[in-house]
């Protein structure tokens, strides 16, 4: 009797969960801030410590997050959708933010929602796609690492119960982002330029990882139609770019040494700003000099000295700080890295450093 009491107990329990995540969330030890079907945001265990320890607990509120999330946009054929569906972003946003305040350093949170897309191609109606992502916050920012993007959701296949068990991030759409693994998503992600979504230098040639800076977590209303314009004309930018772009035109200009940017570079003259002389008052008694006053020799003007250009006024370069050598050296392998330098030049300019 007892038997069939338990085997009644266990079969209502079944019954009652709607998927596998409801059972395999009930039986683990997974922190579960939201659940429904297969859609859910969890905290569970970091996937690798290659990026050290997280900087958890974290308060970031929901409307930052949601802020954030507004600024994904995806490349789908000649158009640009949004990533995360409205009706839904303010959910996981809240669910985020109070997964963050209570995850441990060696947590992070993991997310999975399905949507109705339109405009896929190939797809003449709405098709169920999914996105799925692992954040976690470190001194960079919030990062995200995306497992799928509008990848093709269980309702579209014929065996959700047997997939679902697979944790294959290639084989399964559900599993979230990995900084071990990456998997390439069918469509790009875009944001507007200075959105405050860069890529991370340590995810060198990952489309699936980006930093949300501080900038990106604003509270913001959607995208206006010229935002998306200007989002799918432009692609999320490497982590500190600007400022080592900048670092190398610095350094390029110290490799040229002085002397090298021309004659009028320091001149006291202004471009369309006429320079007036002092006049000098000649006391030429009158009449002399045949009649003449003052003798038009003494006119010449302007003098000498006052004429433009200035005669031999070259720029000279402000002495480099620190080590020259080094810092060119390395100026000169980043140049030929982005192929800002011919091969002939760079063994040049080595054979000038004495190396």
């Amino acid at each position: 009797m007892i038997k069939y009491l338990f085997a009644l107990l266990i079969s209502l329990f079944l019954t009652s969960c709607s998927s596998y995540e409801d059972i395999s969330g009930f039986f683990s030890d997974e922190k579960i801030y939201f659940l429904s079907q297969y859609e859910n945001v969890k905290a569970v265990e970091q996937d690798s410590q290659s990026t050290g320890v997280n900087s958890h607990p974290i308060k970031l509120n929901e409307d930052r997050i949601t802020g954030a999330f507004r600024q994904f946009l995806v490349r789908v054929g000649p158009k640009t959708i949004t990533l995360f569906p409205g009706d839904k972003i303010e959910l996981i946003s809240e669910s985020i933010s109070e997964a963050l305040a209570e995850a441990g350093p060696n947590e992070d949170i993991v997310f999975t929602i399905e949507g109705w897309y339109r405009n896929i191609p190939g797809k003449k109606l709405s098709d169920n796609r999914v996105v799925s992502g692992r954040l976690f916050y470190n001194k960079d920012g919030l990062n995200l690492i995306f497992g799928s993007v509008l990848r093709p959701g269980f309702q579209s296949t014929t065996d959700p119960m047997l997939q679902i068990r697979n944790p294959d991030l290639r084989k399964n759409p559900y599993v979230p982002g990995s900084r071990v693994i990456s998997v390439k998503n069918p469509f790009p992600i875009v944001a507007p330029p200075n959105s405050g979504i860069v890529r991370p230098r340590a995810a060198k040639g990952r489309a699936d990882w980006v930093i949300l800076t501080s900038k990106a977590l604003t509270p913001r209303q959607a995208l206006t139609e010229s935002e998306r314009k200007l989002a799918r004309a432009s692609n999320i930018e490497m982590q500190g770019l600007k400022n080592e772009l900048r670092q190398l035109k610095q350094d390029f200009q110290t490799m040229r040494g002085p002397y090298q940017q021309g004659p009028y570079m320091n001149s006291p003259y202004q471009y369309g700003v006429v320079q007036r002389q002092p006049y000098q008052n000649y006391q030429v008694p009158y009449p002399g000099n045949n009649g003449y006053y003052p003798p038009p020799q003494q006119y010449a003007y302007p003098p000498q000295q006052y004429r433009y250009p200035p005669q031999n006024n070259y720029y000279q370069a402000p002495p480099p700080q620190g080590n020259v050598k080094n810092l060119t050296l390395k100026s000169l392998e980043k140049m030929r890295e982005r192929g800002l330098i011919s091969e002939e030049n760079y063994f040049k300019k080595l054979k000038e450093l004495g190396y």
